[in-house]
């Protein structure tokens, strides 16, 4: 049997010093059948045209595609247009600061042979600044997967770089939100809405994306991403209300759990678990 194609899909707006290692890191794939489209966001030049087109030349046997905007539209925009351009069964989001490790499209589509429509995963984040650099390894949590569309209520811990998804799925839906006022949360939204439309999630247990933080990242905005976790609220309220409220539900059955097995401690334990709750949703902006 054939293996299916992955089309991957790159933004691309002011890469250039990065996306000579993400293309790199989709030669190295362990899965062989996948395409690469750029989307040239109407970039200054900073030498991405360059790269790609080299790229293209080692792999000839490979599609490898740029396409440019005439102007510029944001990256949900930029997604689209290389989700519209893709031909591939599954389409496979990876930013061009980011890096995936070889087993990243085999693990993934491993997950979505059993019936998933997405399949996502743990991520290393990192920094490689001269001055500042770290790693950290962002596992999902047994909670977010056990209770899962309801956890992503409280928490988006799905990150682009490590999604792949039926291509079908994506169109349906829309694709990303283009609308301005939701940039740099367009994927939280799109998982939202393919939730809705009943397409199914699966969870890869193994690291196989690398998401690169820099000063130039959008996620070290932080005051900015409250004001855009409310717009999203306001989006999708039912959404939000249903799954905090089962959450909420969740995290009271667990309490009572505890407290059948030991009462001992358990005002403790409530009071720790009461704090932390708190302090993620005025993280959020959900609670003041």
């Amino acid at each position: 049997m054939a293996e299916p194609l992955v089309s991957v899909i790159l933004p691309a707006y002011k890469m250039g010093p990065f996306i000579g290692e993400a293309l790199a890191s989709i030669a190295a794939q362990t899965h062989p059948n996948w395409e690469v489209i750029v989307v040239d966001d109407h970039a200054p030049e900073d030498g991405t045209r360059a790269i790609v087109e080299a790229f293209a030349a080692q792999h000839p046997g490979q599609r490898v595609e740029l396409i440019r905007h005439d102007r510029n539209q944001g990256v949900s925009a930029a997604r689209n247009t290389g989700i519209n351009a893709s031909k591939g069964e599954y389409v496979a989001f990876l930013d061009p600061d980011d890096t995936w490790l070889p087993h990243h499209l085999a693990n993934a589509l491993s997950i979505l042979r059993g019936g998933v429509d997405v399949a996502c995963g743990p991520v290393e984040s990192y920094r490689d600044d001269p001055e500042r650099s770290w790693t950290h390894k962002a596992w999902i949590d047994q909670w977010k997967s056990a209770n899962f569309p309801f956890s992503l209520s409280v928490y988006n811990f799905i990150q682009p770089s490590a999604v792949v998804a039926r291509r079908s799925a994506v169109v349906e839906v829309g694709g990303f939100d283009t609308d301005p006022a939701i940039q740099h949360i367009e994927d939280y939204d799109l998982w939202i809405r393919l939730v809705q439309k009943g397409f199914t999630f699966g969870f890869m247990s193994e690291i196989s994306a690398r998401y690169r933080k820099h000063a130039g990242g959008a996620t070290t905005q932080e005051e900015r991403f409250k004001v855009l976790h409310a717009i999203l609220y306001a989006k999708h309220p039912d959404f939000f209300r249903e799954g905090q409220r089962r959450m909420m539900r969740v995290i009271h059955e667990g309490m009572t759990r505890l407290h059948d097995r030991d009462k001992a401690p358990i005002m403790a334990t409530i009071l720790w678990i009461d704090d932390k709750l708190q302090r993620l949703l005025r993280k959020l902006g959900i609670l003041k």
